[in-house]
């Protein structure tokens, strides 16, 4: 059985190496879906309880919300960012904002991640491709 807990935050971010109006400041109201896929545990009914799931991503989600997803300026070109506090430098596409969170959530067995960066663009990150981009580094 396969659950989905979603979660909404606000940020801001910008794609210096996009060709388009990407490459200035905008915001987006993001939407990211977590998935966890099991069996029903036939004492609690549960595949896992939404508030455990809960439990794991929000702080997360909080540490992000109403934040800029990086520092920039004209001057200091590859993007970097240290907005996660490891000092690691992401550039915040949809993409990568799928590898930080799968990071992120070691501690939660989910099978699929996905956001939502516009109503009509949708990005997914399965376990097996996260795993496989882990054993490349």
């Amino acid at each position: 059985m396969l659950l989905r807990k979603t979660f909404r935050f606000e940020a801001s971010h910008i794609l210096p190496k996009h060709p388009g109006k990407c490459s200035r400041l905008h915001g987006h109201s993001w939407v990211l879906h977590v998935f966890v896929e099991g069996r029903v545990d036939p004492e609690t009914g549960f595949v896992m309880d939404y508030a455990d799931i809960s439990a794991v991503v929000k702080p997360i989600i909080d540490e992000i919300d109403h934040h800029h997803l990086g520092t920039w300026d004209q001057r200091s070109l590859p993007y970097s960012v240290a907005w996660d506090g490891t000092g690691k430098d992401i550039y915040p596409t949809s993409e990568n904002l799928l590898i930080y969170f799968g990071e992120q959530l070691d501690g939660l067995a989910w099978s699929k991640l996905a956001i939502e960066e516009t109503c009509t663009s949708y990005a997914e990150l399965t376990r097996g491709e996260f795993d496989a981009m882990q054993e490349a580094i």
